[in-house]
């Protein structure tokens, strides 16, 4: 399966498209929407979930397949804060991504359109690198330049198991650079499956306690208040989540699953924090690696990568179907 390039066309943004027609599995990489995982072909039908249309998904700033939140996901707790003496205020900035409160939301780059794409064949790879620089527009929402990379990998480990692997690395230009980056995997293990048929198994993991505005609520040591570690794995059901947690140092895996398909979500140990997603009457259920807590340049907490240095984290969406039935 080799990744092949699709040009703009008729509304749509150029995609990047790999398949095999005989195992019934393709992979969809919009560069335009924040490098996104669109789609996950896997036994004839889709285990990612977009909210629209893809030609409709482009013209608003939602979130959906798999997309890149950077340089921070989840929330920031205002449009005013400092890294290194640098001071940022966000209430000039346009074009961003708010909350229902008005709290800026998922970064800056879920529609940046200057992604420079090669392919890698020999691992059925899509390469993409961004340049964040101080003739970017939206430099003043971040001002410290950088260098972003993704690499999307496609393979069949073995019949019946697809492996969607994400490579993740920032290069800092000549000054330290904070991130906070997360992605937002929208998992449904099958299309209109009923909510009690759905499992969820995940780490024992320690919840942050959040405010009415999904917010970590500070302890006096100015880090996010953690309970005792819990394990919510179990049936979906009735169940909500919108939950942020901590998770092990030495990376962790959570896994959904319904009837005969599971999907497995493998990150690696600089993922130390998820988020859980699933809201009323979804039939997905969104597992998000995360760099850094939740509002974690505001509260100091975001990953500090050296000036001239590289940070790499990469994680696993592995589809797991039952092949002796054919799917």
């Amino acid at each position: 399966m080799r990744f092949e390039r699709c040009p703009a066309e008729a509304g749509l943004p150029e995609r990047w498209t790999a398949s095999n027609e005989t195992a019934g599995v393709s992979a969809t990489v919009v560069p335009a929407a924040g490098m996104n995982l669109t789609s996950l072909v896997v036994g004839g039908e889709d285990r990612l979930v977009l909210p629209l249309p893809l030609d409709e998904f482009m013209t608003v700033p939602k979130t959906g397949g798999v997309p890149l939140l950077h340089p921070w996901a989840n929330r920031l707790r205002g449009d005013v804060w400092s890294f290194d003496g640098v001071d940022i205020d966000l209430a000039t900035v346009a074009g961003l991504k708010r909350d229902g409160a008005g709290l800026p939301m998922h970064g800056l780059l879920l529609r940046a359109t200057d992604w420079s794409v090669e392919t890698i064949n020999a691992r059925n790879a899509i390469v993409g690198r961004l340049d964040w620089g101080a003739d970017r527009p939206a430099f003043a929402a971040f001002p410290f330049e950088h260098a972003v990379e993704v690499e999307w990998s496609l393979g069949i480990e073995v019949p019946g198991v697809v492996a969607a692997t994400c490579r993740f690395a920032v290069d800092a230009g000549p000054r330290d650079v904070p991130i906070a980056t997360g992605w937002h995997p929208y998992l449904r293990p099958r299309a209109g499956v009923d909510r009690g048929s759905i499992r969820l198994t995940v780490p024992t993991a320690r919840r942050a306690s959040l405010d009415d505005r999904g917010l970590p609520v500070l302890g006096d040591d100015g880090r996010p208040t953690l309970a005792a570690p819990i394990d919510v794995s179990g049936p979906l059901g009735d169940r909500t989540f919108d939950d942020l947690h901590r998770t092990g140092d030495d990376g962790w895996t959570a896994t959904v699953a319904a009837d005969d398909a599971s999907i497995e979500l493998e990150a690696d140990r600089a993922w130390r924090w998820m988020q859980l997603y699933a809201p009323a009457g979804s039939e997905f259920v969104c597992v998000e690696p995360m760099l850094a807590p939740t509002a974690a340049l505001s509260d100091g907490e975001a990953v500090r990568v050296a000036a001239g240095s590289r940070f790499e984290a990469s994680f696993t969406i592995r589809v797991c179907i039952d092949a002796r039935e054919g799917r």
